[in-house]
């Protein structure tokens, strides 16, 4: 029989055995080790990126839509993060306010 992996453990020489949904599991497990550290840095940087996606559409005269689409991501990463909500919350609302910014920077930059 085939021996069964912990996830709970942060052996990453299992991780090719894993699926990915288990490696993702893995992955935000890790991140409650420093749950706060996390929310400091999701407000910082997504506060940071959010500003300066928020600059450049303003430079640019872009619709308001993109306006709006820039403050409410990164508003809704930074209520998940300074509300407490569980770490897969703060973690993918953190990765979606980046993505939204960056996108928006770069249809506004060409």
């Amino acid at each position: 029989m085939e021996k069964a992996i912990n996830i709970k453990t942060s052996d990453y020489s299992q991780a090719s055995k894993i699926s990915k949904k288990n490696k993702y599991d893995l992955f935000i497990e890790n991140l409650n080790f420093s749950y706060f550290g996390l929310i400091s840095m999701t407000i910082l940087i997504g506060s940071i990126i959010g500003g300066i996606a928020a600059a450049i559409i303003l430079g640019n005269e872009a619709p308001i839509w993109e306006l709006g689409l820039c403050a409410a991501v990164s508003m809704a990463n930074n209520t998940a993060a300074i509300g407490q909500a569980p770490t897969k919350w703060v973690f993918n609302l953190f990765v979606l306010s980046i993505f939204v910014n960056i996108l928006m920077i770069v249809m506004n930059l060409f």
